[in-house]
């Protein structure tokens, strides 16, 4: 490294910094505003009450967040460094000696910080991610006080799941729905009422309390058939309505942390190696790596993985700056 310029932060380490805050910002603001379109139908529905917007609000921000961070360093990079390019502070670095991974090395500070946030959004909204039932549960918790606090009688809605709590003057809260499973082919589900339920972390499992099962006549819609009593009750095996990540929190953290500096130090490296002084190109290439990975990270959670599998996503935005940067490559040839 002897006789290679000591390259101050201020070069492309802060600048690169300053435009991933932004970035994300607007990232967050947009999947924020998504995702508030979403919930709002939920609860605008009738039976809801506006004590669930914190629970709900926790799942948008979680994902909203985990998403802006992901997204937000490559093209931070690939701009910070089409700008270094545009001034010609790029090529006065090259001649002096300094390479393109040099150059990009010397963001290092400013990268740790960026992979450190990211993985921390990424671990947030992993542990909801990876036990999806805490949500639920959370869920039922708020309608059942909501349903309580009211005067009787009272119906609360609890979104997502479909139920709903009624509480009756001198008697329990009672989460009513219907149950979920089937008792008969051709016939309807049975419906159910339970003083308490509590769902698994992986929404497969149900335990409830104070249940009653009313089930229909064989191959009949209506609910006038036998009805089961039982204290306690415990139901495995049963279909969730939301699969849980494939990934533990820790190595949700580290994939997601880790391919987002990944990412960034290639997009910037193919900037610099290619002279590219185009925001726009420049914000192709950052833009193409999370793309081709959240894409291929999405794809693995919709079924059960092996978490070896997810190196794929990380790769596949690699690959996708690169197969980008030859593009420009041979059309500048």
């Amino acid at each position: 490294m002897r006789g290679y310029p000591r390259l101050p932060a201020a070069i492309l380490a802060l600048p690169a910094a300053r435009s991933g805050g932004l970035i994300a910002a607007g990232v967050l603001a947009v999947s924020l505003l998504a995702g508030a379109i979403r919930v709002l139908p939920l609860l605008l529905a009738s039976g809801v009450p506006l004590a669930l917007v914190p629970v709900l609000a926790r799942g948008v921000l979680g994902v909203s967040l985990e998403t802006a961070l992901f997204v937000a360093p490559p093209i931070a990079w690939a701009l910070a460094t089409a700008r270094l390019v545009e001034r010609g502070e790029a090529r006065a670095l090259l001649a002096s000696g300094a390479g393109p991974a040099r150059i990009v090395a010397s963001t290092w500070p400013a990268a740790l910080v960026v992979a450190l946030a990211s993985a921390l959004a990424a671990a947030s909204w992993g542990r909801e991610a990876s036990a999806p039932g805490r949500l639920v549960r959370d869920l039922l918790g708020e309608a059942r006080a909501a349903c309580a606090a009211a005067p009787a009688p009272a119906a609360v809605d609890v979104p997502l799941v479909g139920l709903a709590w009624v509480c009756l003057a001198g008697e329990e809260p009672r989460l009513v729905g219907a149950a979920p499973f089937v008792a008969s082919p051709g016939a309807a589900a049975p419906v159910f009422a339970a003083t308490e339920l509590v769902v698994s972390d992986d929404l497969r499992g149900l335990a409830a309390r104070g249940l009653t099962l009313a089930l229909p006549d064989s191959g009949s819609d209506r609910h006038d058939g036998p009805r089961i009593h039982v204290a306690e009750a415990t139901i495995r095996g049963v279909t969730p309505i939301g699969r849980a990540s494939n990934l533990g929190v820790a190595g949700r953290a580290l994939l997601l942390g880790a391919s987002a500096v990944m990412m960034a130090a290639l997009a910037a490296a193919a900037v610099l190696r290619l002279a590219i002084a185009s925001r726009v190109r420049a914000l192709a290439i950052g833009t193409a790596g999370p793309a081709a990975a959240l894409l291929v990270f999405s794809s693995l959670e919709r079924a059960p993985t092996t978490p070896l599998h997810y190196a794929a996503a990380p790769l596949a935005g690699l690959l996708a700056v690169a197969a980008l940067a030859a593009a420009f490559a041979r059309t500048r040839r």
